[in-house]
């Protein structure tokens, strides 16, 4: 089969480009973005992780910087830590990583992807801390954001570098105190809570990182018809 006719066959949440001319039809295509997040341009030597990876744009776009990947995420769609009202009740067809499984073989990639929620993410089920972990648009579904930022701080090295981009709110960023809003109550909602700018800060902050700093907020274009607003936060711990 080409490869053309085995990607049309899974649905894609990342736009990549596959051999052979392919281009997967994603919800978000990050290729004109990712300068945003500001990555290190040459990761060579260091371990890299990607919590969330769906499709794995980010997982592969470090690994051809240089880096050795682990990148996790969960197959089943029922296991998401989604709002009970909007949590799938039936298995979806296929496993969330079929995306990535393909991507991975056509790219000859060596990313190694570990079903794992990242609340039970340790040092010791991934094979040790990480010099970079990079958590995009994941955070902002989760009940317990707090929790899975404490987790993420423990597989950070010491010195190292943990790279955030989620959806904030605009309005309670306006004001000088940590706010968030309370979203689980809408019928569409896959997101429990929408913090301020601030609140993602002091959440970094006390998960257990030193210095927390703020380097870019954009809108993020969805192949449909809206944007998400994101902040960039970059966070390290004290050797």
């Amino acid at each position: 089969m080409q490869i053309a006719e085995r990607a049309a066959e899974l649905g894609w949440y990342h736009t990549l480009e596959l051999p052979d001319g392919v281009v997967t039809p994603g919800m978000f295509d990050l290729r004109g973005a990712v300068g945003h997040y500001h990555l290190p341009d040459d990761m060579t030597g260091m371990r890299a992780l990607e919590v969330g990876t769906w499709d794995g744009f980010w997982a592969f776009e470090m690994e051809r910087r240089g880096a050795t990947v682990v990148a996790i995420d969960l197959d089943d769609e029922r296991a998401l830590d989604w709002p009970p009202r909007r949590r799938p009740q039936t298995f979806p067809e296929g496993p969330r990583g079929a995306g990535f499984a393909l991507a991975s073989e056509l790219y000859g990639s060596a990313v190694e992807r570990v079903v794992c929620s990242v609340y039970d993410a340790t040092p010791e089920k991934l094979g040790g801390q990480f010099d970079l972990v990079f958590c995009g648009s994941v955070l902002i579904h989760l009940r317990d954001q707090l929790l899975a930022l404490e987790r993420i701080a423990g597989l950070v090295k010491p010195g190292g570098t943990f790279i955030s981009a989620e959806e904030y709110d605009p309005w309670l960023s306006r004001l000088p105190v940590a706010l968030s809003r309370y979203h689980a109550d809408r019928d569409a909602a896959v997101v429990f809570w929408m913090p301020s700018v601030r609140t993602w800060k002091a959440m970094l902050w006390t998960a257990g990182f030193d210095t927390v700093v703020e380097r870019e907020r954009f809108k993020l274009q969805a192949t449909g018809d809206f944007s998400v607003r994101h902040v960039v936060l970059h966070a390290t711990k004290h050797g």
